[in-house]
């Protein structure tokens, strides 16, 4: 998957040393019973007696992430921030197995511990799954929830795919993971294609990428070994459990359980990212991650709800031939229901779209319904890296057609947005990531265009891509040359005006 750091040329140094003469921890056994919940009160602590891999931490090929990452305390803090609710049950499934107790640093490498990450490839979430690879593993995707975007689904299907891949490849780990990143294809042809006869990890020519992949993932696991030998600081986990899941038992809104739970909506939603709607799902998984004392709160909340007075809903797909009024007969509604709950102002329906039907004509509930947008499943074309202008093209019917937004495509391209487009002419559609959370890419406001940094961005790069000098570039966002940047993060890419003033 597209990496956080840039990838750095072949070091031939030793890593740096650390910063203080505190003791690294040993590798430890996966029978010995430090290995286990008992008698660790920090989440950390636990981490570093399970942790496996510690042999390779000093490879010279380590060096130059561990002086990038060690530099780096706002991405450990917003690592943390991100992996709170999760890790304690993330370390509890590796520790069950027996695995490297590294392997709860990876979703760190591979997303940023970011459950909605979404990459150009179109793997989704902490563990950058692929649809069928997902579905190979048993990952539930359809309209209303995406296995792979829920953090204990994606869990097990990733360490399932890590102990295949290990058996797979003489049980070497560093190849299971490298087979993990690139395909166990693609690893078995640079097997092939290499006249080495002790096969290991550091000496394959992989694509740089997955080269770089398993050093970041042994930075990390080094500093976080002891972190103030690095000056990274870390805030104390609790090695116990912060959530606990609640069976609705039917359909619920999330925002309606949020409120019988008494928390905020956007919490709720964080906490359960495996949901796509506004609802969970119709049938299966009927879920919610709550913390306890708001878990408690919703389940008492339920056992005083009628299970009828919960709104549940069918999503129906329109037919080529279907009148609304025709849909409305089948499925025992009304037009005017569906017209409301839609967001229709008249009649009119296309064949591929699809339309929500409330399972209920109680008028109260009705009333308290939420209306939706109408939704489409028409397949956009997937927009190219490049589009060549045709005869008769605009930004407009350009954006229209690729799902993006003409703003987004002349910022990107320093034009203006009722620019005059010339047949030939090539524009840069590269931006396009298809990832909801970051959908605009680019962002403008009054006084300034803001970047929305992306998965493998680097400031470099995006200065080049933008034409900017890279220093004024720092300077506007108070960065240092060497500091690290992360996917989510805003970029102004203009000096800000106050007035008239350029600051």
């Amino acid at each position: 998957m597209p990496s956080v750091l840039n990838e750095p040329a072949e070091p031939s140094r030793t890593p740096a040393p650390p910063r203080s003469t505190t003791a690294r921890t040993a590798p430890a056994s996966v029978d010995d019973d430090a290995n286990s919940s008992v008698g660790f009160d920090n989440l950390w602590e636990r981490m570093r007696a399970g942790f496996q891999l510690n042999a390779h931490y000093s490879h010279p090929g380590v060096t130059p992430y561990l002086e990038d990452y060690s530099s780096q305390q706002r991405y450990f803090d917003l690592m943390q921030e991100r992996a709170s609710p999760f890790l304690y049950w993330i370390v509890e499934e590796i520790d069950r197995r027996g695995l490297p107790l590294e392997f709860a640093l990876l979703p760190m490498v591979e997303s940023t511990y970011n459950p909605n990450a979404y990459s150009r490839e179109n793997a989704v979430g902490l563990w950058q799954f692929l649809g069928a690879t997902g579905a190979s593993f048993g990952l539930q995707q359809d309209w209303w929830f995406d296995g792979r975007r829920d953090p204990h689904a994606s869990t097990v299907a990733a360490l399932d795919y890590m102990e295949q891949l290990y058996a797979q490849f003489d049980e070497d780990w560093l190849l299971a993971i490298a087979a993990y990143n690139t395909g166990d294809g693609n690893l078995r042809r640079a097997i092939r294609n290499s006249d080495l006869e002790t096969i290991e990890f550091w000496s394959l020519r992989l694509p740089g990428e997955t080269r770089a992949h398993i050093p970041k993932l042994l930075a990390l696991a080094a500093i976080i070994s002891d972190p103030k030998a690095w000056n990274i600081e870390l805030q104390d986990l609790a090695n116990e459990p912060v959530l606990q899941s609640v069976s609705v038992g039917t359909q619920i809104d999330i925002a309606q359980a949020a409120r019988l739970a008494g928390m905020d909506y956007e919490e709720l939603r964080a906490l359960n990212p495996g949901y796509l709607q506004w609802a969970t799902h119709p049938d299966q998984p009927q879920q919610l991650l709550l913390p306890f004392d708001k878990a408690a709160t919703l389940q008492g909340a339920l056992s005083r709800v009628d299970a009828s007075s919960l709104l549940t809903w069918d999503r129906y797909e329109i037919q080529a031939g279907d009148t609304l009024g025709a849909i409305a007969r089948r499925l025992n509604t009304r037009v005017d229901i569906l017209q409301t709950f839609n967001s229709l102002s008249d009649s009119r329906i296309r064949a591929g779209d699809s339309l929500l039907i409330p399972r209920t004509d109680d008028p109260a509930l009705l009333a308290s319904a939420p209306q939706v947008p109408a939704i489409s499943t028409r397949q956009t074309t997937p927009a190219p890296d490049r589009y060549r202008v045709r005869n008769g093209d605009n930004l407009w019917n350009i954006a229209r057609r690729f799902d993006l937004r003409s703003r987004e495509i002349a910022a990107w391209n320093q034009i203006a947005l009722d620019a005059l487009l010339q047949p030939g002419q090539i524009l840069d559609l590269s931006f396009a990531l298809g990832d909801e959370e970051s959908a605009s890419t680019v962002q403008l406001s009054e006084n300034a265009a803001v970047y929305i940094v992306r998965r493998g961005d680097n400031m470099d790069a995006i200065a080049r891509r933008f034409g900017i000098d890279l220093q004024k570039l720092l300077l506007w966002n108070g960065l240092n040359i060497g500091e690290l940047i992360f996917p989510g993060q805003r970029l102004q890419l203009t000096a800000e005006t106050r007035g008239n003033e350029r600051i």
